[in-house]
């Protein structure tokens, strides 16, 4: 569970924007809360969100050319309410500020002119995130809410995968359990999940993968290991040794002395005390669904093959 909790302030009219930010909080880490999702039948409204906002961090409310809500007004109210009770029992504060979505049509100056001479006027008193001119605004916002710089991680996906388990798991240092989510997310980018086990990942389907999904992928790796693992580090070690598959393995640490086997799946090192480039090591963990169908020759060509094409991408 995350440790920074965001209330979700916003006018019914503009809920199909607020639920795309939602979800983007929620792939950075941040718990959102949201009457739609949290509020279910016959709860009293009131009682439901004073409770709620006695255990958020903090209170994003939404502006956009609809302007307030009459529930979204009540909100604000309760709002500064909790501020109020967190400064009067020295509890940590309660941020709060103004986020102004896209379709808001205002300037900031007409916007401000409207209501600071409304019981909504102490917002401006706080510092206003205006996603329309922000160079970086899911950054400024998750700063806002959380008080602290905040670099955005980039989950795109040109197949819509979500990456956030991935994330979470290199962020842990869980290298192995990371390592297979790989694999099955790349399964997925490829659209070759539901195909048999014998069939998946071919060269083909490296050749084809997403440049996105591919830079997303290897992104998370290299910022989460410092730059250790990831298939740009894989690739530089790659060219290094001439584009030889046998000298490439035994730099990442793929094959044993003193005979040079490559190892199996499991003997590999799944920490960063592995050489430089040891993981991503999804090929690895498909060798025993080959090896019965292709013999020893045939699975080392197919795992030259599919390595040298994945690192000869030109987009890592």
């Amino acid at each position: 569970m995350s440790q920074y909790k965001v209330f979700l302030c916003h006018n019914t009219k503009d809920k199909p924007g607020v639920r795309q930010i939602r979800d983007m909080l929620r792939q950075q880490g941040i718990e959102t809360w949201m009457d739609e999702k949290d509020i279910i039948g016959f709860d009293d409204w009131n009682k439901k969100i004073e409770e709620n906002l006695s255990q958020m961090n903090a209170v994003a409310v939404f502006l956009g050319s609809s302007g307030f809500g009459e529930w979204q007004k009540s909100e604000i109210i309760y709002t500064k309410q909790e501020i109020n009770r967190h400064e009067q029992n020295k509890l940590p504060p309660l941020r709060a500020g103004l986020v102004i979505l896209d379709n808001c049509q205002q300037t900031f100056q007409e916007i401000r002119d409207n209501y600071y001479h409304t019981p909504n006027g102490w917002l401006f008193n706080h510092h206003t995130v205006d996603l329309r001119t922000s160079k970086a605004p899911m950054q400024e916002l998750i700063g806002a809410i959380t008080g602290q710089p905040w670099e955005v991680d980039d989950l795109s996906s040109k197949r819509a995968v979500d990456y956030t388990v991935l994330r979470d798991l290199l962020k842990a240092g869980k290298w192995k359990i990371a390592d297979q989510e790989t694999l099955a997310v790349m399964l997925e980018a490829a659209g070759r999940e539901q195909q048999a086990r014998l069939d998946i990942l071919d060269i083909k389907s490296i050749q084809n993968f997403p440049c996105t999904d591919l830079r997303t992928i290897d992104q998370l790796w290299v910022k989460y290991s410092s730059g250790h693992f990831g298939f740009s580090v894989q690739k530089r070690i790659w060219e290094s040794e001439g584009k030889d598959i046998r000298n490439y393995g035994d730099r990442v640490g793929w094959r044993k002395r003193p005979f040079l086997n490559w190892l199996d799946y499991n003997k590999l090192t799944f920490s960063t005390k592995a050489p430089q480039g040891h993981l991503p090591a999804v090929f690895s963990a498909l060798a025993p669904h080959y090896s019965e169908k292709l013999g020893f020759l045939g699975l080392s060509f197919f795992f030259s093959s599919v390595t040298s094409s994945l690192l000869s991408r030109p987009d890592l």
